[in-house]
């Protein structure tokens, strides 16, 4: 029997590279063992299971909600899985733990987030809808706390009044002279789709990248981030 009974929207890689996240519409993230023997060595346990045969789902977990879910990450470890969903939560699961690991999962107020992205052990990037990405913290007691947003950019000063010409194209295109300012107070101007590692180690990125709708590629860097932003601290 095949597990997935809906379309995939998301995969991730496992550090491994024998483990692969899967986010689909059916509600569910799931991880699945690629390991082939035939072709490859036998990789270490890992908290996912020890014996991993090929295409076996070593683990499924339920959006609290019931919302698709449009993007997985693993942590640099591995040991930690991360997902957001339509019905704008974003979920966290640690695998690492003793007892039966548990999805702690936050209804957040922003639109759904598209894509989301493990920089450190703790610190999420998440972004979507609402065209700015935000950072999210996940501590070793298993809680999942908004920080802050990440995007602090402001919106430029009306210009002058338009021109003869410039009215007229106002009446062509929007049915109206009046200088109408559709420009948002963010660097992207549409939904954020996916969110990169940009650069750093294997312990975490220093560097991460976003896209959009807006056909936008924007880099972001930690240390800037943190000396623009108060408080602000890529743990």
């Amino acid at each position: 029997k095949k597990p997935i009974r809906s379309t995939v929207l998301s995969l991730e890689w496992h550090p491994n590279n024998y483990l692969l996240a899967v986010g689909s519409t059916d509600f569910k993230a799931r991880v699945f063992s690629t390991y082939t023997k035939e072709i490859e060595d036998k990789p270490d346990s890992t908290c996912w299971g020890k014996k991993m045969p090929f295409g076996q789902c070593m683990a499924e977990f339920t959006t609290a909600g019931g919302g698709w879910v449009h993007c997985v990450s693993f942590s640099p470890s591995g040991d930690k899985l991360c997902w957001v969903s339509h019905d704008s939560s974003i979920s966290v699961v640690d695998q690492s733990k003793e007892q039966a690991a548990v999805v702690v999962t936050v209804k957040h107020t922003y639109l759904p987030y598209l894509a989301c992205l493990f920089l450190t052990e703790s610190s999420i990037v998440a972004a979507g809808y609402d065209c700015h990405p935000v950072l999210w913290n996940f501590d070793d007691n298993n809680k999942l706390t908004f920080i802050n947003k990440l995007d602090q950019a402001e919106k430029k000063a009306g210009g002058a009044s338009l021109s003869a010409m410039n009215k007229f194209k106002q009446l062509d295109t929007k049915a109206t002279t009046a200088s109408v300012d559709t420009e948002l107070e963010s660097t992207h101007q549409n939904s954020i789709t996916q969110i990169l590692g940009y650069s750093g180690s294997k312990d975490g990125a220093d560097a991460f990248s976003t896209v959009g709708v807006d056909g936008r590629l924007v880099i972001w860097t930690c240390k800037s981030l943190e000396q623009a932003i108060a408080g602000l601290k890529f743990t």
